[in-house]
């Protein structure tokens, strides 16, 4: 999974500062300049290209123009990971084109041509005759209808418990999501073989005149599927982020798509980016770039401060903890007199690759940061929950704690256990910012609610959109009858413990 690579270091720069007011009381001088940045941000966002301009471009080739010393190579690891498969029910099963052609015994997986149909006919011949049985022959489908959401769920994954015990094993996960986001109307959960598709975003499907409230979601579903398609074919990709070290600190613009063509400068890779890099810029930067916001927000000396320390509760590898260098690029190079930035990822659900931790942890610096001795220090805290990381050696005082997407109200919590209350009961403890995010509007108050209800806390940030939210799309599950779609770090609240 993991292997020793050598690379070469790639530098760009810019210089243009983007300020928005932050602090209530400024001087004239101050004012002044804000007004001016706003003219240049009103002025940049008119060319700022986003996603929906972006879906029909090809995938972008890598920036050419780097700065190559070869002199100053270091070790780092390099960890391939091959994205899995995403079933849709209306894209094929083999290229993930728009179908055109459905499975005619079981009904629930398509293809874009008869040949691919019958190419994957060997594969699905097994699992095909089960989905037939119980979801046609003994009705396992004809129910859906008839459900209140909730039992829409549970009837849904009482399925797939039932298709593994027919088939005598355990469904893949794609092959979960078959009977999770079955080829039913969206409307009413009909399951018919002449339901129509979206001619536009070819995801939505429906009854015959089924299609109320689809508009809403059809722009962010051709996205999904120009992502899913792109991804299938290319793998995971990751985008060209420029070096852009600023003269003074940066206050973030609340847009996302401003920050971007700022700091790419219109540049040629801007330009030609397509949907798919675009979305994963978004994703891999989300991180970073709302913890920022949060410290700019809740940390009255963000723009002087020299070392700053930032907890990561509940981290998982393959999301927060994959694309550290994006770290440096994206935080350290925005605030000059950060000097140091410690990362702590503590988790129970923290697995770490078979790596050398010293290769896992290390951050291949530009060469700029390293004359002036600055430094992005990582550690790993795997399998370890928050309250017991804090009574520990390693534990280290934070500025900053984040909880990216905790799902705090959920009762459950890790192996069907409820660990949140000791965990939040701590973080408030410490009395410093805690930035809380979620998937979806409806999340945040509940996260907020749960956090209420255990410590006393002050509200730094109400519940709000978060603007540095990934825009990388997602199906949703838990609450698909009122939000189709879910994206990391949407909603966003800080709060801090009381004295």
């Amino acid at each position: 999974m993991g292997r020793r690579k050598r690379n070469p270091k790639r530098i760009f720069v810019t210089e243009k500062i983007c300020e928005r007011k932050v602090a209530e009381k400024l001087n004239f001088d101050e004012k002044e300049a804000i007004e001016e940045q706003k003219e240049e941000n009103l002025s940049i966002n008119e060319v700022a290209i986003d996603v929906y301009s972006r879906l029909k471009l090809p995938l972008v080739y890598p920036m050419q123009h780097r700065s190559l010393d070869d002199s100053d190579e270091e070790d780092t690891v390099e960890l391939n990971f091959w994205p899995r498969f995403v079933f849709v029910s209306n894209l094929c099963l083999i290229c993930m084109e728009r179908s055109q052609e459905t499975c005619k015994s079981c009904g629930m997986v398509s293809y874009c041509t008869v040949s691919h149909m019958k190419q994957d006919r060997p594969k699905h011949r097994g699992l095909c005759k089960v989905l037939t049985e119980v979801c046609q022959i003994e009705g396992g489908l004809s129910l859906l209808s008839e459900l209140n959401a909730d039992d829409y769920r549970v009837y849904r994954l009482k399925l797939i418990e039932i298709v593994q015990f027919h088939l005598d094993r355990p469904l893949q996960l794609w092959e979960k999501e078959i009977l999770l986001y079955p080829r039913v109307c969206c409307n009413c959960h009909r399951f018919s073989m002449t339901l129509k598709c979206c001619s536009v975003c070819g995801i939505g499907i429906f009854c015959e005149n089924h299609d109320d409230g689809h508009e809403e979601w059809c722009r962010e579903f051709q996205v999904f599927r120009r992502v899913l398609f792109m991804q299938h074919k290319n793998g995971y990709i990751e985008p060209e982020i420029p070096d852009t070290f600023q003269k003074e600190p940066l206050h973030l613009p609340d847009n996302f798509d401003l920050l971007v063509a700022q700091l790419y400068s219109r540049s040629t890779y801007y330009c030609n980016m397509d949907c798919y890099t675009y979305c994963s810029l978004f994703h891999i930067s989300s991180i970073p770039l709302t913890t920022l916001y949060s410290m700019q927000i809740s940390c009255e000396n963000w723009k002087s401060i020299d070392t700053f320390v930032i907890h990561v509760i509940g981290a998982e590898f393959q999301y927060e903890c994959i694309n550290l260098h994006v770290w440096e690029k994206l935080f350290l190079h925005l605030l000059p007199n950060l000097k140091h930035l410690k990362l702590m990822f503590v988790g129970p659900e923290l697995s770490l690759p078979t790596a050398p931790l010293d290769l896992l942890t290390a951050m291949k610096m530009c060469s700029l940061c390293k004359s002036s001795n600055r430094r992005v220090k990582v550690s790993f805290h795997p399998k370890q929950f928050y309250h017991d990381f804090c009574r520990s050696k390693q534990f280290i005082e934070p500025n900053l704690v984040c909880l990216f997407n905790p799902g705090l109200y959920r009762e459950t919590g890790f192996e069907g256990r409820d660990t949140w209350p000791e965990t939040i009961r701590e973080f408030c403890k410490i009395k410093v910012p805690v930035c809380v995010t979620s998937y979806t509007k409806q999340e945040i108050p509940r996260e907020m609610i749960r956090i209420k209800s255990i410590a006393d806390v002050e509200t730094i940030l109400e519940p709000r959109k978060n603007p540095f939210a990934s825009i990388k799309p997602d199906r949703n599950f838990v609450s698909d009858d009122t939000v189709p779609l879910i994206y990391k770090n949407y909603y966003l609240a800080i709060v801090k413990g009381k004295s």
